[in-house]
């Protein structure tokens, strides 16, 4: 049961990504991309601000001593997702930028996985996943051939 809800919120998170990006192009056209993005970080930071109080039922913790330098890669690249959708999304169209995104996705996730990226369990890239690949290139192609 915990599997399919999470599998449920994986699809959820897709459709936001590609929600987000037509919202931000949108909004991009009307007003300005530096004013987007201000208002998505604004946003986000008191919505995660208020998970971390209602979800710290144990008290909050600010265990700085563990965190390096690399924890700023995730908020990073949060902020060059939402960049590079608010500017696609109206250029290329939500099809071809989503179904650029998920191939770029697919391959990175592919090579994590493969080396067991930051305590990932190794899973090596095999035949069958590199056809289902490139069937998802294939699928891009045909998608956005006119």
């Amino acid at each position: 049961m915990l599997k399919l809800l999470i599998v449920f919120i994986a699809l959820l998170a897709g459709f936001a990504s590609s929600t987000q990006g037509l919202y931000n192009g949108y909004w991009k056209e009307q007003i300005d991309l530096r004013t987007i993005l201000l208002f998505n970080a604004l946003v986000v930071v008191v919505l995660v601000a208020l998970f971390y109080l209602l979800s710290s039922g144990d008290g909050i913790k600010l265990s700085l001593d563990k965190v390096t330098p690399s924890i700023i890669i995730g908020g990073v690249c949060g902020f060059f997702i939402i960049l590079a959708f608010a500017i696609a999304f109206p250029s290329l169209g939500a099809t071809m930028t989503s179904l650029l995104f998920i191939i770029a996705f697919l391959t990175s996730s592919m090579i994590y996985d493969h080396f067991g990226a930051l305590n990932l369990s190794p899973d090596p890239i095999t035949l069958q996943k590199v056809i289902g690949l490139v069937l998802v290139m294939v699928g891009t192609f045909l998608a956005l051939k006119k």
